[in-house]
């Protein structure tokens, strides 16, 4: 595989894939929550997540593959630990990201088109998107990269002439809501920190990947929080209050008019939102094809069209996802940020532990970066899993005592029913030896 992607590659791509829906989603959700506080959350969601992310970009470079963020997990620690961060992150994107961005999107038009009903919209966004992809029809690279230059066209547009228009009294009081809001606050923004996950999946592309992929995420996340930074000044200092109720679109109206305001309002919110519901169709779909190859799943879940979609999975996705937004509405905005944020996070956490093997695995150790030779590089995955813990339990708490026990429950549920699905599907593979997890090889990661 040729190795055509440099650090600026890589920093130009985490950065397109990590400001994108997030920011216009769960900046105006978290002001609800600690108000001003919101600016500072940025940051102590910023410190972890860089954390992580160094963990999860260090695996990518020792071991590429597709279907990593799993597959790190299970073979490099425990897959039964794997499974159930891997069945919360299904559990997050059904009941929280693909609804949640559907209703944002629905939200964001209304704001241009007022009167349309935010859940049939919602509804019809899904629909939209998951007949594209069951066609094959998928937007093209070049269409990827002119949407993130226009995003920060918009952005641009949205926070230059807004700084002039800054109220300081606006801003002042960051700590009146409460250190318990503002740690809520950070840990739902995590979210925002997380794009650039996705860049493990090609690693095998990378070059230098060992020094690369570690040195880009520090770097394109230091870009992204400076950019969050000055949006949340720009919106908190001349909207005031107005993101309690409101969107982006209500803070721009304030200063921009005619034909700036359809530059923010489509090049911002509506086409970050429109691309990651289509790519998270996409990618979401390809990574459980890969599990549905290490029989995790049935094979015939993976089954494919003849344009080579896998259709049954793309429709699971989609019918569940409906079913979660027609029931619970458009009152579940909260809701669907915090599971969406929670299935962020834990699907990240057995890989956090598997970082441990970089160090202790002769195998790895001599494909790793030098950084594990460092004395002191055990650090790197302790506070690694101590953090993607803290803010996962800091997540669940939040939906149980404020949002919704049932939705909790729901959740402790789920992952009961996956615990012994996955008991029985091991049990399968192991009569019928056809057990990936038994074998103490790493082929499972040669693609």
């Amino acid at each position: 595989m040729k190795k055509g992607m440099k650090f600026w590659d890589l920093v130009a791509l985490e950065i397109g894939m990590t400001i994108g829906a997030g920011i216009f989603i769960y900046m105006p959700i978290a002001y609800r929550s600690a108000g001003v506080g919101t600016i500072p959350a940025f940051v102590f969601a910023f410190l972890p997540m860089a954390i992580i992310m160094i963990n999860v970009m260090l695996l990518g470079s020792t071991l590429p593959t597709t279907g990593g963020t799993f597959k790190y997990g299970a073979f490099l620690f425990s897959p039964r630990v794997a499974f159930l961060g891997l069945w919360a992150y299904l559990f997050g994107a059904f009941v929280g990201l693909f609804p949640l961005n559907a209703l944002a999107l629905a939200s964001y038009m209304k704001g241009i088109w007022d009167g349309i009903p935010l859940v049939p919209v919602a509804f019809l966004i899904l629909t939209f998107f998951y007949i594209v992809n069951l066609l094959g029809l998928k937007i093209a690279s070049r269409v990827e990269i002119i949407s993130v230059a226009l995003l920060f066209i918009a952005i641009a547009v949205y926070t230059v002439p807004g700084m002039a228009n800054i109220e300081p009294g606006n801003i002042e009081g960051v700590f009146s809501t409460g250190i318990g809001s503002m740690i809520y606050a950070s840990a739902l923004l995590t979210f925002t920190f997380a794009g650039s996950n996705a860049v493990i999946e090609l690693g095998g592309e990378v070059e230098n990947a060992k020094k690369n992929l570690p040195l880009s995420v520090i770097f394109s996340l230091s870009v992204v929080l400076a950019c969050y930074l000055l949006m949340a000044v720009v919106s908190f200092g001349v909207g005031g209050d107005m993101l309690e109720k409101g969107t982006l679109n209500d803070i721009a109206s304030n200063y921009l008019s005619g034909f700036l305001f359809y530059v923010f309002a489509f090049g911002g919110p509506i086409l970050a939102i429109a691309t990651t519901i289509n790519a998270t169709y996409m990618w979401g779909t390809r990574s459980l094809l890969a599990l549905c190859r290490l029989r995790v799943f049935p094979s015939k879940l993976g089954l494919v069209n003849r344009r080579g979609t896998p259709w049954v999975l793309l429709t699971v996705i989609w019918l569940l996802s409906s079913i979660t937004l027609l029931t619970v509405g458009e009152s579940g905005l909260n809701l669907f940020a915090a599971f969406a944020s929670i299935g962020g996070i834990a699907v990240i956490v057995p890989t956090m532990f598997a970082v441990f093997r970089l160090k202790n695995d002769p195998r790895l150790k001599e494909r790793a970066p030098a950084i594990v030779n460092k004395k002191w590089f055990t650090l790197i995955p302790v506070l690694g899993a101590v953090f993607s813990i803290v803010i996962l339990l800091i997540l669940l708490y939040q939906v149980g005592a404020d949002f919704s026990a049932s939705f909790f429950l729901f959740f402790i549920v789920w992952e009961i029913i996956g615990i012994i699905y996955f008991a029985f599907r091991l049990r399968h593979l192991n009569r019928v030896k056809d057990n990936p997890f038994a074998r103490d090889d790493l082929s499972a990661f040669d693609d």
